[in-house]
C-alpha cells in the first residue's frame, strides 16, 4: 500500500523528517503537557510546546534560517529534509532567494516556513512556485501562497501562550504614560526612552508606529543553526503568581483631562492610575485523515487578563470631551512562535491602548476604583459552523464609595484596539472598551438628589481579512462584527431619569 507523503517545512535548528499522512494527528507534536481549556474552548495559559525563543538567541549573520522538506520517492519513515537560508524575501514581488545546504537543492512545490528573521520579521510561509536561476550556491525562486493544511497536514495544535519579555515591544504615545515591561525592574516614561536594568527586552521601543512588520524597534526572535528553544528551568521553579508577574505589562497613566475641567475638593483634575495587561496569543489547528483538505477546526486570536486602577477626579461646568477619536496611550507589539514539532507557526499582535473622557452639564466626580477582567478576541472555525468570531469577556469593579454630585454625566474610558496576524497575513481584530460612568440628577418634586457610579465594557470582534492561509475561503465579515456589552451599577442613591 502506497504511503501519502506531505511537504513540510522545518527550521534549520531542528532535525526534520517527512511525515506521512497515515501517521496521525500527533506525529510531529512534542511535549507531554495537555493544555487547559477556557470557557471559549481555547486552552488557557499553561504548559505548551517550546515556543519562546530566548532573547540571546539572535542571529549573528545577515541571513535568516529556514528549511524545506520535499516528498521522498521512497515510502520510508525517514523522509528527506533540506535546511536552507533565506537570503532575501520580497512578499509583494513574490520572490525569494534561498541557499540550500551543501549537495541539496530546492524544487517547485516545496513548502517553506521560517521563524522571524531580518528578511521576514513576521516569519514566512510560502511554496516554491518556480526556480528562476542560481548563482554562488543560492537559488532564486518565485513564491506562491501556501496554506496551513499544506504545511501541517494531519495535526492537532491547541495552544494559548503568554508573551514573554523578549517577545514584546512597547511605545508610549502620550505624555504622562510610563511603561514597565514584563520582568523589568524600572519604568520608561513617554518622551524619554531608556534601557531599564533587568530583563533583556525591557526597552521601550522607539518604533515609529505600532506596526510589527515595519518597526525597527521590534525584537525579532531568531533560532541559531544547531539550537532549539528550550523551556526555562528557572521559570518552572516559580510560583504561578510569580510566573504571571513575569509576563504582565504595566502602564502608569497620568494623563490630562480636557480644558475647562476644574479641580475637586479632593484632587486636581486628572485621569490616572495603572493599566496592567497580560497578553496571550491563541492558535488552534486540527485536521485528521481523510480526503477533505480543509481542517476540522482552527482558531487565531488574542486574549489575556487586565486590571485598571481608576483615579478620576474633576468638576465640569458645561461640556468636556477629549475628542471623537480616542487618544492613544501606548502601542504594544508582540510575536510568538508556536512550535509544532519542528515547524514554526508565527502569530503576531498589535495592541493600541487609548483613553477618552466625556462629560456634559454640571457634575463633580471623585472616584477611585479597580477594574479587573479577562477577554479574548479573534476568529474560530469548524466545518459545521464555518468561521465565527471568538469572543470571551468577564469583568468586575471594586472600590471605595465615590463622590458624584450635580446634574449631568461623566464617562472615562480606557480602550484596547487589537489586531492579530498569522505570519504576515490572516488578520483578525477586536476592540475592548472599559468604562467608568458617573451620573447625577438634581432634586425634583421635593425629593433628594440622585446619583450613581457604574462600570462596564464593550467588546467587538471582527474578521479583517479573508483567512485564506487556513485554506478556507470565506466572505469578508468586517461589516458584521460581533459585540458584547455589560454595565453594572456600583454605588448610587435615588432614582435617575433614563439615560
Amino acid at each position: 500500500m502506497a504511503v501519502s507523503w506531505r511537504r513540510i517545512a522545518v527550521p534549520a535548528a531542528a532535525v526534520g523528517v517527512l511525515v506521512p499522512a497515515a501517521l496521525g494527528a500527533h506525529a510531529l507534536l512534542s511535549g507531554p503537557d495537555a493544555p487547559r481549556t477556557s470557557s471559549a474552548g481555547i486552552p488557557a495559559t499553561g504548559p505548551t510546546a517550546p515556543g519562546a525563543v530566548p532573547d540571546d538567541a539572535r542571529a549573528s549573520g545577515p541571513e535568516g534560517t529556514a528549511a524545506v522538506a520535499r516528498p521522498s520517492d521512497a515510502p520510508t519513515r525517514s523522509g528527506n529534509s533540506v535546511s536552507v537560508q533565506l537570503s532575501s524575501y520580497d512578499a509583494q514581488r513574490k520572490q525569494a532567494e534561498l541557499k540550500p545546504s551543501a549537495g541539496k537543492t530546492v524544487r517547485t512545490g516545496d513548502v517553506i516556513a521560517a521563524a522571524p528573521n531580518r528578511h521576514a520579521p513576521s516569519g514566512a510561509l510560502f511554496k516554491v512556485g518556480k526556480v528562476t536561476g542560481s548563482r554562488d550556491g543560492k537559488v532564486r525562486v518565485t513564491t506562491a501562497p501556501a496554506t496551513l493544511s499544506e504545511l501541517l497536514g494531519d495535526q492537532k495544535v491547541d495552544q494559548r501562550a503568554a508573551l514573554q519579555p523578549g517577545e514584546i515591544s512597547v511605545r508610549p504615545l502620550s505624555s504622562g504614560v510610563t511603561v514597565q515591561k514584563p520582568g523589568a525592574g524600572s519604568a520608561t516614561e513617554s518622551g524619554a526612552p531608556a534601557t531599564p536594568s533587568g530583563s533583556p527586552g525591557a526597552t521601550a521601543s522607539g518604533s515609529p508606529s505600532p506596526s510589527a512588520s515595519g518597526s525597527s524597534g521590534v525584537r525579532t526572535q531568531l533560532v541559531p543553526s544547531g539550537t532549539r528553544p528550550a523551556p526555562s528551568s528557572s521559570g518552572s521553579a516559580l510560583s504561578p503568581d510569580a510566573r504571571k508577574a513575569l509576563t504582565t505589562l504595566r502602564l502608569g497613566v497620568k494623563v490630562p483631562l480636557p480644558k475647562g475641567i476644574e479641580a475637586t475638593g479632593k484632587s486636581p483634575a486628572r485621569l490616572s492610575g495603572e493599566v496592567t495587561f497580560r497578553p496571550e496569543l491563541i492558535f488552534q489547528y486540527e485536521k485528521r485523515g481523510g480526503l477533505n483538505l480543509l481542517p476540522q477546526r482552527a482558531a487565531i486570536g488574542l486574549g489575556g487578563s487586565y486590571a485598571y486602577g481608576w483615579q478620576v477626579h474633576g468638576k465640569v461646568r458645561g461640556t468636556a470631551d477629549t475628542g471623537q477619536v480616542a487618544v492613544p496611550l501606548a502601542a504594544v507589539t508582540g510575536r510568538h512562535v508556536f512550535w509544532v514539532g519542528p515547524v514554526p507557526v508565527v502569530v503576531s499582535t498589535e495592541v493600541t491602548f487609548t483613553y477618552r473622557f466625556t462629560a456634559g452639564g454640571r457634575i463633580v466626580l471623585d472616584a477611585d476604583q479597580r477594574t479587573s477582567g479577562a477577554f479574548a478576541v479573534g476568529a474560530k472555525y469548524d466545518r459545521q459552523g464555518g468561521w465565527q468570531p471568538l469572543h470571551e469577556a468577564r469583568q468586575q469593579t471594586r472600590g471605595a464609595a465615590p463622590r458624584v454630585e450635580g446634574a449631568a454625566s461623566a464617562t472615562a474610558r480606557v480602550g484596547a484596539h487589537a489586531q492579530v496576524f498569522l505570519y504576515d497575513t490572516a488578520g483578525v481584530g477586536g476592540d475592548l472598551s472599559v468604562h467608568l460612568t458617573g451620573r447625577a440628577a438634581a432634586a425634583s418634586g421635593g425629593g433628594a438628589p440622585a446619583w450613581a457610579l457604574s462600570a462596564g465594557y464593550d467588546l467587538k470582534t471582527e474578521l479583517m481579512l479573508q483567512l485564506k492561509i487556513f485554506g478556507i475561503q470565506i466572505a469578508d465579515l468586517r461589516t458584521t462584527p460581533f459585540a458584547l456589552h455589560d454595565e453594572r451599577k456600583l454605588f448610587g442613591r435615588g432614582k435617575l431619569p433614563a439615560a
